[in-house]
């Protein structure tokens, strides 16, 4: 029924753009007038698309290189089809018509990002726009594009030397201020420098730095809910921590008899030094006949308080080296890239304090499922005196990826057209090293100097807190502690991926279009080293070929008017955490928990269809209506089963594993619109609407479909702004409806799932305001607030009154100035 209302709206929509499209033609065409600011980011960026083969969306900078958002991942949110998943308040990881960051490709002047962390999502929050010239998103794919994403690409690009004339320079400083945070020195910087030092050389290096303090406030429950009752824990979480970002670019152009040799080094380093405090009250067991719809009591409560000191660093990098330039009749382009990242997670001290008085009973109430509260029955159990040193936990986790890749295109003209072929081979490692040692001492949190904490929520207590210099301090004395547990092995894991590709294509063009079609071959090797529970090495490996056709179409119904379509296959491999051969499990005094990997994962396949009608008008206005549809085999979905033995191993308290549904559908609608008046008040919006579900068939006899995982219904764009004169102005409203983040099953098998302990996100809706002033042709100010409602982001198991996690961050304000010329 609602892929019917999807057809019906698609098809009201195109009447009105071709109505639309016949009114403009008996208009005269008004003279080009090139701006800067807002609205010209938004025309140069519908110019891109309309030239564009295949279906994209753009985000480009103005004639300044400045762009409204100051994070990669806030500027992409305002496209259609995107959302943007948060990491305390900041936009981390990208999603693409519904397919989660790790089903994208990401690339940085054409040469892969990879991923930091243990799989294959790269993130964002650390990649600045002051680096960056334009940012493009491919929603269909052409042969000599890599396969590997079936939601769609992403290429950041910074600005090429050649297109400079004489010198560029740019300086920008900016500080932020956050709602909670008591630091109000939180600035950012950056400095562009470019010049053609001769007729055949030109360069530009761009720098950036930036800190900010961050705030944030955290509820939790663990797993799932019980017939509407709290089975598992409760927990408040107290964040502090600064964001220190430091990034480089460096491009070069020289220019050759035949061509153009080039060079581009991208760096970002992204360093988090965070205190996080826990209060955590556990062992949660309802006492019969207690329960009403909105509390319980328990039988019992433990008390956890833990303070967590760490200083993590994370690095993205991308280097290319290549040349364009002819030989004979063709046009070629060798190219070399090579991009690393890493994860350092190795500096840090965990320390828990439990009070473990199994006579405290309790009333927990919620109704406001948001912000639980927890009324102890013996208020000693907050006592610093009775909170003993439970463990130390050190961890020292390093996480590397690297490719590297190289590439071939030829191209040329032929009667039918513009043929180009081309082969690439890449190499890529994760090598995760994640050691794990526990520590155990004498000792309370009355010898750790405990504190009182601003903790934001009325109603609740939030117990007193170890003081985290104290306990960062331990790690100077660990020849003091008794070791209680180390694990230097069952987490690590080493993967191998090695991918070779072969492609045909070729562009035809007539007066009333574009046809790009081909085929592109990719050949998959990839092998894995783990270890078992016993320090045994444990090998997996799997082969996989992939053929993906492809046709794009572009036709011209006039001047204004014009319709795409295509179709194309596309694959996302599964996570190398995913399908590594490893365990990972905690022993808390018998309680077993963890992950597990599956080598037996097959990567997603699709089938990708995309129909759309465009109306280009005058100065800034545009308009579409699209329509898109995915044919999905393989998707891969976390389930977490209460109890299940893996390699050996019974796990009786949460394991998480990964598994592949059998036939997944993603229908949906993109509807953009855009105008400006000649007064200097533009509108921009989009609307995507999408439904989409997978089908698992655990055996023979047993079936089931869930939604399909991360996929919001619904998301909206919208932009009301003023680019006139000296003034920039803009408001901006960013949506998305829930989704499913997490399937589970309340059993050791896989023939059904829970709705209770599966995990939604909530909607979320962000306001943000931007206002720019120029004082002159070089010297800007700019204003700009985040989050202006204060919206929180809150995670539900089954329904919204079932708390599985509640996020607080506060608005963010920023106060800065441009200076170029």
């Amino acid at each position: 029924m609602k892929n019917n209302s999807i057809i019906f709206k698609t098809l009201a929509c195109a009447v009105v753009l071709c109505s639309f499209s016949l009114h403009a033609q008996d208009v005269d065409n008004i003279e080009e007038v090139v701006v800067i600011g807002s609205k010209a980011s938004l025309i140069s960026a519908v110019d891109k698309q309309r030239e564009a083969d295949n279906i994209i969306s753009v985000v480009d900078s103005d004639a300044l290189g400045g762009f409204a958002d100051t994070t990669a991942a806030e500027a992409v949110r305002r496209l259609s089809g995107i959302s943007v998943e948060n990491d305390q308040g900041e936009g981390r990881y990208i999603t693409i018509r519904g397919l989660s960051s790790d089903l994208n490709s990401i690339a940085v002047n054409g040469a892969s990002m990879v991923a930091p962390e243990n799989g294959r999502s790269v993130m964002l929050d650390g990649l600045p726009t002051e680096l960056l010239e334009s940012i493009t998103v491919a929603k269909s794919l052409t042969p000599e594009m890599d396969s590997d994403s079936i939601g769609g690409r992403i290429d950041f690009n910074t600005k090429k030397p050649s297109s400079i004339d004489g010198k560029l320079f740019k300086a920008k400083i900016q500080n932020n201020f956050s709602q909670y945070a008591d630091e109000n020195f939180n600035p950012k910087m950056s400095i562009t420098y470019g010049e053609k030092l001769s007729d055949t050389f030109a360069n530009i290096l761009a720098v950036t730095y930036s800190s900010k303090d961050i705030v944030a406030y955290n509820n939790e429950t663990g797993f799932g809910w019980e017939d509407g009752l709290m089975n598992d824990d409760y927990e408040m979480r107290f964040y502090e921590l600064t964001r220190e970002r430091y990034g480089l670019s460096y491009d070069a152009d020289l220019l050759v008899s035949e061509g153009r040799v080039f060079l581009s080094a991208f760096w970002n380093q992204y360093d988090d030094a965070e205190l996080r405090w826990k209060d955590e009250y556990g062992k949660i067991k309802l006492i019969d006949g207690t329960e009403t719809a909105t509390s319980m009591q328990t039988e019992r409560i433990r008390h956890d308080a833990e303070t967590r000191v760490r200083y993590e660093t994370r690095t993205l990098s991308a280097f290319t080296f290549g040349f364009e330039g002819m030989m004979g009749d063709w046009i070629i382009d060798p190219k070399i890239s090579y991009s690393f990242a890493e994860e350092d997670d190795s500096d840090n001290a965990d320390v828990t304090f439990r009070n473990d008085m199994k006579d405290t009973v309790g009333t927990i109430e919620w109704s406001n499922p948001q912000r639980p509260t927890i009324t102890p029955s013996d208020t000693s159990i907050y006592s610093p005196s009775e909170l003993g040193f439970k463990e130390l936990e050190i961890t020292e986790n390093v996480s590397k990826d690297s490719e590297f890749a190289f590439s071939v295109n030829a191209e040329r003209e032929t009667d039918l057209g513009t043929l180009k072929v081309g082969f690439k081979s890449k190499n890529r490692e994760k090598d995760v090293d994640d050691y794990i040692i526990v520590y155990e001492a004498d000792m309370t949190m009355a010898d750790f100097d405990p504190q009182t904490l601003d903790w934001q929520f009325a109603g609740q207590t939030f117990s007193q807190q170890a003081n985290p210099d104290m306990i960062y301090a331990l790690r100077n004395q660990l020849d003091s502690l008794s070791v209680d547990f180390s694990n230097d092995y069952a987490r690590d894991f080493v993967t191998e991926e090695k991918v070779n590709a072969l492609y045909i294509q070729n562009t035809y063009t007539w007066d009333k279009g574009v046809i790009v079609a081909g085929v592109r071959y990719e050949d998959t090797s990839t092998e894995s080293q783990a270890f078992d529970q016993d320090g045994n090495q444990v090998f997996a490996g799997s082969d996989h070929s992939f053929f993906a056709p492809s046709i794009n179409i572009k036709y011209f119904l006039d001047d204004r008017l014009q319709l795409r379509g295509s179709i194309w296959k596309g694959l996302s491999r599964p996570g190398f955490k995913k399908t590594a051969p490893k365990l990972d499990y905690d022993n808390d005094e018998g309680d077993i928990s963890g992950s597990a990997g599956n080598p037996d994962l097959k990567p997603y396949e699709a089938i990708n269809y995309d129909l759309s009608l465009e109306f280009y008008g005058d100065d800034m206005t545009f308009a579409s209506v699209g329509l898109f549809r995915k044919n999905i085999e393989n998707a891969i979905y976390p389930k977490i089963y209460k109890t299940a033995t893996f390699l050996g191993v019974t796990f009786n308290d949460d394991v998480e594993t990964w598994e592949n549904a059998q036939d997944s559908t993603i229908n949906g609608l993109e509807l953009n619109l855009q105008y400006g008046w000649e007064n200097g008040i533009y509108f921009a919006g989009n609307i995507t609407l999408t439904d989409g579900e997978s089908t698992f068939e655990p055996t023979d006899d047993v079936s089931f479909t869930t939604p399909f995982r991360k996929l919001a219904d619904e998301a909206f764009n919208i932009s009301l702004g003023y680019d006139e004169g000296p003034w920039d102005v803009r408001l901006a409203a960013n949506y998305r409806s829930d989704y499913l983040d997490w399937l589970s099953d309340e059993g050791d098998d896989i023939d059904d799932v829970s709705e209770n302990n599966s995990r939604f996100v909530d909607n979320y809706l962000q306001v943000d305001f931007t206002a720019k002033y120029k004082t002159s042709d070089n010297l800007e100010f700019k204003f700009e607030a985040v989050n202006l409602g204060n919206r929180e982001e809150y995670y539900y198991w089954g329904n919204e009154n079932q708390l599985s996690q509640y996020d607080v961050y506060g608005r963010n304000y920023s106060l800065g100035m441009t200076y170029n010329f």
